[in-house]
């Protein structure tokens, strides 16, 4: 049988755990149907058309266009950064409302962005995108799904190791500020360690590739018949935000002396309890706690290890505790 109290705000608390995980991919593992790691491969069209019907597919599972790969990439991430690694500042006005429009005041001109393209730092970007034709025009893009990286990767915690069929090996690894460095070379390579080869987008699961040998990346892995996947290492945290819930159940000594327990009952009358019952000594004993909402439904059950008794002299307090 059950017995009821109504909580308080002093008697809840909702606590947020940041909770991370690591993961590390590599061949086929990446491709996996848990896991679903694609990488992409993107280029140029030779026409003004944002994709273009005779160009090849890239990926694995959920194939693309690879001119949808390059200006999708460059919608999205570089439109601010095709003409200037710096950025391409447009002059914009700020407005001082007055007491009415016509006492409205511009001021300017102030420099700011044209587009959002999700810089990952307050620390001033520098992108480089490829917007030439043929070699010049590559890039590649690797994809993690969100179901691996939960709310985002964790900044400093992404690393990419691949060996081209050349010998060429580039470990690659983010510097906590969205940029992809090179960390070290293995192999004959124009590249310089801690050069930047591209950008990560952590709350988007994106790590782009947009200049030096890594941009051949997808091309290498996809359009040749993934010959070259096993060559390819990927490693990186998840993180996700879990709501610890507290409840903190408190019998004051002067509750719950009673039992509802119907085999306590005499059984000669229903409502008849057995003389050792209806003693001052008597004490109900709890086994089990649950959550109710407004309309009593139950939500949460907690089971206790061992029959506790509710002492007649102090408070007794059960703390139920669960994530979210």
């Amino acid at each position: 049988m059950s017995a009821f109290k109504q909580f308080t705000t002093k008697d809840v608390y909702i606590t947020p755990f940041n909770a991370q995980k690591g993961f590390d991919f590599t061949g086929t593992a990446l491709t996996a149907s848990d896991v679903g790691i694609e990488v992409y491969y993107g280029e140029n069209p030779t026409s003004s058309v944002f994709v273009s019907s005779s160009a090849t597919t890239t990926g694995f599972v959920y194939l693309q266009n690879t001119t949808g790969v390059y200006n999708s990439i460059k919608q999205l991430y570089y439109t601010n950064y095709l003409t200037s690694s710096r950025g391409d500042d447009a002059v914009t006005q700020s407005i001082v409302p007055g007491v009415t429009r016509e006492d409205d005041r511009f001021v300017g001109p102030i420099n700011a962005p044209i587009f959002d393209n999700y810089l990952q730092s307050t620390v001033t970007q520098s992108r480089y995108f490829p917007t030439g034709s043929g070699t010049g025009s590559r890039l590649s893009a690797i994809s993690i799904p969100a179901k691996l990286f939960g709310e985002n990767i964790v900044p400093f915690t992404f690393e990419t190791t691949y060996t081209s069929s050349g010998g060429l090996g580039l470990r690659v690894v983010d510097d906590g500020d969205g940029n992809l460095i090179i960390n070290s070379i293995s192999g004959s390579a124009s590249e310089s360690i801690n050069e930047v080869v591209g950008q990560i987008f952590y709350s988007h699961g994106i790590a782009t590739f947009t200049t030096k040998s890594l941009t051949d990346l997808g091309n290498d892995v996809t359009l040749s018949g993934s010959a070259n996947l096993d060559n390819l290492q990927i490693k990186f945290s998840s993180s996700i935000t879990i709501y610890e819930n507290q409840y903190k159940c408190t019998i004051n000594e002067n509750e719950f002396q009673y039992s509802l327990n119907p085999t306590l009952l005499s059984g000669s009358l229903d409502d008849v309890y057995y003389d050792y019952v209806t003693g001052s000594f008597f004490t109900p004993y709890i086994t089990t706690v649950g959550l109710y909402n407004e309309q009593n439904e139950l939500l949460v059950v907690g089971k206790l290890s061992n029959a506790v008794p509710i002492s007649q002299y102090i408070d007794t307090t059960i703390i139920i505790n669960f994530d979210t």
